[in-house]
C-alpha cells in the first residue's frame, strides 16, 4: 500500500509540474504576442506621422489634343482669321467674375463734403437734412464724387451740358471727370447719365438705373466718348425725365457752361419739390453768369454749388 501511495503521489507532482510549465510557456507566448502587437502599433503611427509631416508632392498633369494641324500651320494662320469674342459673352463673363457687393441699409438723406478743389466760396450747403458735428448732411450709403463736390447716397444721376459752347476741352475735360466719377463709384450703387442741350442723349438702352459694375461703366465710358458738343442749353427736359426715375434720385450733379434762366432755375425747383426734395449740386463750367441761379438751385435743395475753371491744354 505505501508502495502504490507513493507512485500515485510521484505521478500526480509529475502532472502538476506539466501544467504549471504548460502555463509558463502560454504565458511567455501570449506575453511575445501583444508585445508584437504594440510594437506593430507604434511602426504605423511613426509612419503615418513621419508621413504627414511631409510636405505633399505636386502631381504633373500633362493633356494632350489631337490636331490634324501641323505646328507650322498654326503659327502661320493670320490672325485676321481668329473672331472677335461677342460683347455679349464678355459681358456675361465679367458678371460672373465681379461678386456682388451689399448695399449698406438706404438713407432718404445724403452727406455732402466739400474739397479743396479750387473754387468760389458757395452761398450754399448748409443744406437739409441730419446735422452732423462737422456741419455736413447725415446718410448712408456709397459716395461719388464731380469735380470736388462729395456726396453720400445710393442713386447718383449726372446731368451734363453739352451744348455748342460746350465744344473742345470743356467737354472733354467734362467727360474725364464724369467717367472718373463712375468708376470710383461702389458697386452696389446706381447712376443715370444724362447729357442735355437742345435735345437730350442717354446710354442706348438706359431707361432706369444702371449699377456701378465696371463692365457696366465701362460700356456707358466708350458711349460717353462719342457724345458731340451742339444746340443750345435746355436742361429742364433732361431733370424731368431722373425726377421721374423709380425710385428717385438720392443725388443730382448738374453742370452747365452757360446760362440758365430765373425760369428755368424756378421749373427745376418746382419738379424738385414734387419729388422727394433731391440734394442737387451745381458746377458752372468755365463761366460764371448764371452763379446766383445755380448757388440758389443748390441751396434749396441742400447741395453745394462750385465754380470749375477748365485747365489749360497741355
Amino acid at each position: 500500500m505505501n508502495s502504490s501511495e507513493d507512485v500515485q503521489a510521484s505521478d500526480t507532482e509529475q502532472l502538476r509540474k506539466e501544467v504549471a510549465r504548460r502555463r509558463f510557456w502560454q504565458l511567455i507566448a501570449f506575453a511575445a504576442a501583444m508585445s508584437l502587437v504594440i510594437h506593430l502599433a507604434i511602426v504605423g503611427y511613426l509612419q503615418l506621422v513621419e508621413r504627414a509631416g511631409r510636405p505633399s508632392r505636386p502631381v504633373e498633369m500633362v493633356l494632350e489634343f489631337p490636331t490634324m494641324r501641323t505646328v507650322e500651320e498654326l503659327t502661320a494662320q493670320s490672325s485676321l482669321d481668329l473672331e472677335e469674342p461677342q460683347e455679349s459673352s464678355l459681358s456675361e463673363l465679367e458678371q460672373m467674375l465681379e461678386p456682388d457687393t451689399p448695399a449698406p441699409e438706404e438713407a432718404s438723406s445724403s452727406d455732402l463734403l466739400e474739397s479743396d478743389v479750387g473754387s468760389m466760396k458757395t452761398l450754399g450747403g448748409s443744406g437739409k437734412g441730419v446735422n452732423t458735428n462737422d456741419g455736413t448732411l447725415g446718410g448712408a450709403g456709397g459716395a461719388a464724387s464731380f469735380f470736388g463736390i462729395a456726396s453720400k447716397g445710393q442713386r447718383f444721376a449726372y446731368i451734363v451740358d453739352r451744348s455748342g459752347s460746350m465744344t473742345g476741352p470743356r467737354l472733354a475735360q467734362a467727360k474725364q471727370e464724369l467717367k472718373r466719377s463712375l468708376m470710383g463709384l461702389p458697386d452696389y450703387a446706381k447712376f443715370f447719365v444724362v447729357f442735355y442741350s437742345s435735345e437730350m442723349e442717354i446710354p442706348p438702352g438706359q431707361d432706369s438705373w444702371y449699377r456701378a459694375k465696371k463692365s457696366q461703366v465701362k460700356k456707358v465710358s466708350r458711349w460717353i466718348n462719342t457724345i458731340p458738343a451742339e444746340g443750345g442749353t435746355e436742361p429742364a427736359e433732361s431733370f424731368q425725365m431722373v425726377f421721374d426715375l423709380h425710385p428717385p434720385p438720392d443725388v443730382i450733379f448738374f453742370l452747365t457752361d452757360g446760362r440758365i434762366s430765373g425760369q428755368q432755375a424756378l421749373d427745376i425747383i418746382q419738379m424738385n419739390n414734387r419729388s422727394k426734395n433731391v440734394v442737387i449740386n451745381t458746377i458752372a463750367f468755365d463761366n460764371n453768369e448764371s452763379q446766383v441761379l445755380l448757388e440758389e438751385l443748390a441751396k434749396k435743395s441742400g447741395g453745394l454749388f462750385r465754380f470749375v475753371p477748365v485747365r489749360a491744354a497741355r
